[in-house]
């Protein structure tokens, strides 16, 4: 094993100490700031089975990343003495790193609390791996002018930290002989697309993490820049990401977008990069949903962006890269798994992506008035002084997300049927009926803007 310094391991990031509310700044304001620099240090080495590997100094955050074995299940436990180690947490994945293509895998970024120290375990062989060890340093103040936000809009901007205000150090952006590695390029904004950073969830310090997000995107991965266009915190804050300076201008936009409203293109779901936004949620939403300050956050910003670029959040569209000519018609408002194969942004979260449609259409003073499809395949079966009823799920067509059934029973075919229970499963067990008694059913489905489907076939059986 061996220990290295990045080549670029110390460099400049600037948080703002004064005068601004998180990020609305008008035009030409000068602010001071505190420059922060960064160190980025590596440990790198094979790895079979477990090895405790000292790191270069006391991180902050660290991530891991290793050639081959895509799929190797890779743990990391961190210890600030070198003799005691907290319980192991997985390395997660990082989507952005994964769109290198370049044969090695990304772990998530993580929080590493001062740690000294790491154990770090894979269940198969690695012929190297590398634990990116990260951390403030030294400070220095310096004036910067932060330029205000577009106006003319309808949904009112929600307030955005700027890049200036969470610490982007803008010499990441460059190599050694001063070229951008990752010039902007803009085009018409299409889709929104929603993502998790995969981390650490109940984040005490969210802008430490996106420096070290936006570290590891520029100088580790080699991207030049942070590969999110916005990032959302668990408290609701919004924070600016991929720089959008205008050719020749090295002042950023807070909208993310050049002088003709097109936006720029980042990072954040592979050949669906140009003419998307990508927001994403810090934390992992796999097992729990975002906090509701954060999909309030989320709900604002994409009503922005929605209506900024006349983009139904109801609807599915035809997207076409600007750069390719691919195509593929998908959600307006989406989760980055329905463009790539991916868990992100969560299965918890993405279940109530419906719900965040139905916010941003609410913002935007859309109703949602189209009604869920008619539950088909409905039956009735008798069992003893019971009679189950089952039926395949309804699609909920106007986005506002299907929120369950009515069931209805009659004494027979011909009614009056009323209303007997709501559900959201797609079964229920009409129980505590006398033997031989017979009824007649059918159910509908509802959404969360109380739409109502059309009634399903009627269904009729006799308790045993």
């Amino acid at each position: 094993m061996s220990d290295r310094v990045l080549r670029r391991g110390v460099a400049p990031l600037a948080i703002v100490l004064v005068a601004v509310i998180l990020g609305l700044v008008p035009a030409g304001q000068v602010q001071a700031q505190v420059v922060v620099r960064i160190r980025g240090g590596e440990a790198t080495g094979p790895l079979d089975g477990t090895q405790i590997r000292p790191l270069p100094f006391a991180a902050g955050h660290l991530a891991l990343y290793w050639a081959g074995n895509h799929d190797a299940a890779v743990t990391v436990a961190l210890s600030t003495d070198g003799i005691t180690f907290g319980p192991p947490v997985d390395a997660g994945r990082d989507e952005v790193g994964d769109q290198r293509g370049n044969g090695l895998t990304y772990g998530a970024v993580l929080p590493a609390g001062g740690a000294t120290t790491v154990r770090v375990d894979t269940d198969r062989p690695l012929g190297r791996l590398t634990v990116l060890a990260l951390a403030d340093g030294a400070t220095t103040v310096v004036p910067k002018v932060v330029p205000g936000h577009r106006a003319g809009a309808a949904v009112t901007q929600p307030a955005i930290v700027s890049r200036a205000d969470w610490g982007a150090d803008e010499s990441l952006r460059f190599n050694a002989a001063g070229t951008e590695v990752w010039p902007p390029a803009f085009s018409p904004v299409q889709k929104l697309i929603v993502h998790h950073t995969a981390g650490a969830n109940n984040d005490p310090d969210p802008r430490a993490t996106i420096r070290s997000i936006y570290y590891y995107h520029a100088i580790t991965q080699g991207w030049g820049d942070i590969g999110y266009n916005f990032l959302v915190d668990e408290a609701g804050q919004i924070y600016k990401g991929r720089h959008s300076h205008a050719a020749g201008s090295s002042s950023d936009t807070i909208t993310g977008e050049d002088a003709t409203g097109n936006g720029v293109t980042a990072a954040h779901a592979y050949q669906y990069n140009s003419g998307s936004v990508g927001v994403a949620l810090l934390g992992t939403l796999t097992t729990r949903d975002a906090n509701p300050a954060a999909k309030s956050a989320l709900a604002d910003l994409l009503a922005w962006k929605a209506d900024s670029h006349a983009i139904d959040p109801y609807g599915s569209s035809l997207y076409t890269n600007p750069v390719s000519g691919g195509q593929k018609v998908f959600a307006n408002i989406a989760g980055h798994r329905d463009v790539e194969a991916t868990e992100c942004p969560g299965g918890s979260f993405y279940a109530t992506l419906p719900q965040v449609r139905a916010q941003v259409a609410a913002r935007l003073g859309i109703a949602d008035t189209a009604a869920p499809s008619v539950p088909g395949g409905f039956r009735a079966a008798g069992a003893k002084r019971t009679i189950n009823l089952a039926w395949s799920g309804s699609t909920d067509t106007g986005g506002s997300g299907l929120a369950g059934y009515e069931v209805f029973r009659a004494p027979t075919a011909v009614g009056p049927f009323v209303l007997l229970a709501t559900t959201t499963s797609t079964a229920y067990a009409d129980s505590g009926i006398a033997r031989g008694r017979s009824y007649s059913y059918y159910v509908r489905a509802y959404d969360a803007a109380g739409n109502r489907s059309a009634n399903s076939a009627i269904a009729t059986a006799t308790a045993t």
